[in-house]
């Protein structure tokens, strides 16, 4: 090719030319990013997709080893005795209490029965009384209550 070819330089020089394919560029350019962006965008929810499927599937797994656990004599038997109160024939069962209940002593006889807890003692020294026994007295016993305010100080 000649440095001078008049093709060429007229092509140049035409302005049409230079326009046309620089929107040719820009509309190809837009057409091929959007479609880089929805395989990016279809790319992740697949990967949203499979973690999801994961999920589910060690969820499905752990379901079915507690029904195949559940179908097992021994945890039948277990259930049974402790949720409906079975036992084997000729077996015995006993029932504990937490704590047993305390014999009656002298100073229980002598109770004020407007103060079933024993918090309002008749001292020179002023008895301190937790906040919610006083809201207690104040709504169930109003008189055990006035005199618990005069032992405030």
């Amino acid at each position: 090719m000649a440095r001078n070819d008049p093709f060429l330089r007229r092509l140049f020089q035409w302005r049409l030319f230079f326009v046309v394919n620089v929107l040719l560029i820009l509309f190809l350019g837009v057409t091929f990013g959007r479609d880089i962006l929805k395989t990016h965008e279809i790319q992740k929810e697949i990967n949203d997709l499979q973690t999801q499927a994961g999920s589910l599937q060690a969820k499905n797994l752990s379901i079915s080893e507690l029904q195949t656990a559940i179908q097992t004599e021994s945890y039948i038997e277990r259930e049974a005795r402790l949720k409906l109160g079975m036992k084997k024939p000729g077996e015995q069962v006993v029932v504990f209490t937490s704590t047993p209940e305390p014999e009656p002593t002298e100073s229980d006889s002598l109770e004020n029965p407007s103060d079933p807890l024993n918090l309002v003692i008749d001292q020179e020294e002023p008895v301190k009384v937790k906040n919610p026994t006083k809201w207690w007295y104040y709504f169930f016993n109003q008189p055990v209550f006035e005199e618990l305010k005069t032992y405030d100080y």
